[in-house]
């Protein structure tokens, strides 16, 4: 039975060929939007290179300190921005419930370098030791630096392949040679894999100790410019990261520069992107879930309008299928598969023009350069959408036509 529905789908798809390419048309564009898009959310929110752990681990990258007073409004008495060093490294890094705490710089500093009398403008930050236990970085060669050098403030530093290429020719030879960044001469110990500037906890081209800043990192105040990776020992460590900090947090000897309020959290960079944006989390998931919905009832609604003025040309034809006995399941079932099946076609031609538009970002780097980003939980995410519009815009028109009489039908009557 299955195979009749395939050859009858085939043949009615062929005979009209503008509604089936207006159809395949308006659910291929869809799918294109919500597979893209979410191949981006997936890539910034899930583990990919450098993050490998990243549902284990938690950021501290904002913190907002004002007079409870005077009201967090007021811009008289209102700090924003990133946590100072001082805070990170006696309330964060004392932390004990996460494996391991990296300090590092919040934003990369650009500065100007001549090699050979050529200009390359080199992405610099600064790091503590652990930077490179939190996150798994691929070192092509050499090493990175460790909790001495660190400490000894040395003047060493790590890489990327494409710096290394830049300057040597052959990232190999790199290591041991001297590169001067910000009239500093600093020594390559190491060479690692580019990372895309979407990791914009680990983005740069060159890393050197945090040590090495010209900022004072001694200075006693809340904000600055840096920020935290909070390693757990399992996902489930990360709510109680998060209260083990706020817990920390209380013992700030308030008044503080003339602000007794923080507003500072170890948590995803999802939960941070949300509380820093202009929407709470619950107003978040009600847009999101609104836009998906758009996105996918649009098109459904158009389908519906679609396939009822379809079948409405195939009374004709219904009307004799039933007198030869066909069933209102057996009718039902063949529209169904029908939709199913064009909707099938057009997730096949969405996931190719994906494909095609995800290459298109390759060469900006906002795509990893391991290539294309979508996944298995993408693609099935993708194809239940494809059965879903099937479905809903298959279902309604089927069932009015299954429920005609067959002299209605023979009279080409309205469904």
């Amino acid at each position: 039975m299955i195979k009749n529905y395939l050859k009858i789908t085939w043949k009615v798809l062929m005979r009209n060929k503008l509604f089936t390419f207006i159809s395949l048309f308006g659910i291929s564009f869809t799918l294109i939007i919500l597979i893209v898009a979410a191949s981006f959310f997936d890539y910034f929110t899930k583990s990919n290179y450098p993050a490998k752990k990243l549902d284990r681990i938690s950021f501290i990258s904002n913190v907002r300190i004002w007079d409870e007073q005077t009201g967090k409004n007021s811009y008289n008495n209102y700090i924003g921005g990133s946590p100072s060093y001082y805070l990170l490294d006696n309330y964060a890094r004392t932390l004990e419930t996460p494996l391991k705490v990296s300090i590092n710089s919040n934003f990369v500093t650009s500065v100007n370098s001549y090699i050979n009398a050529q200009k390359l403008e080199l992405k610099i930050r600064h790091t503590d030791d652990e930077f490179w236990n939190v996150l798994d970085f691929k070192f092509i060669a050499g090493r990175p630096y460790n909790k001495n050098e660190v400490e000894d403030a040395q003047q060493v530093a790590v890489i990327s392949e494409s710096v290394a290429k830049t300057i040597f020719n052959e990232s190999q030879d790199a290591i041991g040679k001297q590169v001067e960044m910000d009239k500093i001469n600093y020594t390559i110990i190491g060479i690692v894999k580019d990372v895309p500037f979407t990791s914009q906890y680990a983005y740069g081209n060159v890393w050197v100790p945090i040590t090495t800043t010209k900022n004072d990192l001694s200075v006693k105040k809340l904000d600055g410019g840096y920020s935290a990776i909070l390693l757990a020992k399992k996902r489930g460590d990360l709510p109680k990261i998060e209260s083990e900090f706020q817990a920390a947090l209380k013992k700030i000897d308030f008044p503080f520069n003339g602000m007794n309020f923080i507003d500072c959290h170890a948590e995803s960079v999802l939960e941070d992107f949300i509380r820093f944006s202009p929407v709470n989390k619950k107003t978040f998931s009600i847009l999101l879930s609104a836009v998906i919905f758009i996105l996918l009832f649009i098109p459904s609604l158009n389908l519906i309008s679609m396939n009822t003025t379809r079948i409405s040309e195939r009374l004709s034809e219904i009307g004799i299928r039933k007198s030869f006995g066909a069933t209102k399941i057996a009718l039902t079932g063949q529209f169904l598969t029908e939709n199913i099946v064009l909707t099938i076609l057009g997730g096949v031609i969405a996931f190719i023009f994906s494909f095609i538009v995800l290459k298109f970002f390759q060469p900006t780097g906002i795509i990893p350069s391991e290539g294309f980003p979508l996944n298995f939980r993408i693609f099935f995410t993708g194809l239940f959408f494809c059965f879903l519009f099937g479905f809903i815009s298959g279902v309604l028109p089927a069932y009015r036509m299954s429920r005609l009489q067959i002299v209605e039908s023979l009279k080409g009557g309205e469904l």
